[in-house]
């Protein structure tokens, strides 16, 4: 039965299957709360579906402001605390509902939200098994289903499926595995395993190459090959045009024209990890840091930026 319980359960496996194969966003795999608001950004910038737009407003809800971004970049990381620990295992269950659903959209997880999990028809019909005429050889053909079904049940949590009964059409399985020799056991076993690792390896080689990746370098992004020897995780940023074109660190002085000619501003500002203030040509997250950058003010260039107060 399909429960709210069920469906935490299984998005928890999801996620540690996917960190255990490398299968999320980097942010994720080096989970913190800064990281979970930065996967969240990112999502949006991606463009949510519909139904994942309405789990992001319910979660982020704020009455005062409208924009969902802001609404993102505005909420407190401490927020995120029961997701963080409910990923890392501090907690064996999330009370929220809201926040289950959030996990949900951030891990990728299918079928989501709740409900269409809960509706999701996902185990066929079984066919009646045919009655015996003999009822000497009744109780050893139910030994025999009963051990052949524990064969039919395949697990595919790959998609955040439930168990599927399948019903192979080949019966004479269950009697060789029965006579097969230890030797023939152990070949069997071995070929099953290397060839599941084969697949993860692929799988990983398909995420990781055919996905772009950019990193901070100097005073602007650059697109870079994914390479977790040369680049730190927490360096490797999934690939945006506008912030590769757009988005530079710059040198301001008192000289510098901060605002366009309707008083809109030009820069936004931040601090670095050594807590020196940087300026930055559009708005975004701070490339060291994570943190919200701030749209430049007359306050800030006044006393960080100019000695005399412009006129």
């Amino acid at each position: 039965m399909k429960t709210t319980k069920t469906y935490e359960t299984i998005i928890k496996d999801k996620y540690l299957r996917d960190k255990d194969l490398g299968q999320l966003r980097p942010n994720l795999i080096n989970l913190t709360r800064g990281n979970i608001r930065i996967v969240c950004l990112n999502l949006i910038d991606e463009n949510l579906s519909i139904t994942d737009e309405k789990v992001f407003k319910n979660y982020f809800k704020n009455e005062t402001v409208h924009d969902l971004r802001r609404q993102v970049e505005d909420y407190d990381i401490e927020g995120f605390r029961p997701i963080y620990n409910f990923l890392k295992g501090d907690t064996e269950t999330i009370q929220s509902y809201n926040a289950l659903e959030l996990i949900a959209v951030l891990i990728n997880f299918h079928p989501r939200p709740y409900n269409y999990y809960r509706n999701e028809n996902i185990e066929p019909k079984e066919t009646e098994a045919t009655e015996t005429t003999e009822a000497t050889e009744a109780t050893e053909a139910t030994e025999a289903t009963e051990a052949t079904k524990s064969l039919n049940y395949v697990s595919d949590l790959e998609n955040g499926t439930s168990t599927i009964v399948i019903k192979p059409k080949n019966k004479n399985f269950f009697f060789w595995y029965s006579n097969a020799s230890i030797a023939s056991k152990i070949l069997l076993f071995s070929g099953t395993f290397l060839l599941i690792t084969l697949i993860s390896i692929s799988t990983k080689h398909i995420l990781y190459n055919e996905t772009r990746w950019m990193v901070w370098q100097d005073d602007h992004y650059v697109e870079v090959a994914f390479d977790s020897q040369t680049y730190n995780i927490n360096e490797l940023k999934l690939y945006k045009e506008d912030r590769i074109l757009h988005f530079r660190e710059i040198s301001v002085t008192c000289d510098t024209i901060f605002f366009d000619k309707n008083g809109d501003v030009k820069f936004w500002y931040g601090k670095n990890t050594d807590k020196a203030l940087e300026y930055f040509t559009a708005l975004g997250l701070h490339p060291e840091t994570g943190k919200t950058l701030k749209p430049i003010t007359k306050y800030m260039i006044d006393t960080h930026i100019c000695k005399e107060p412009q006129q």
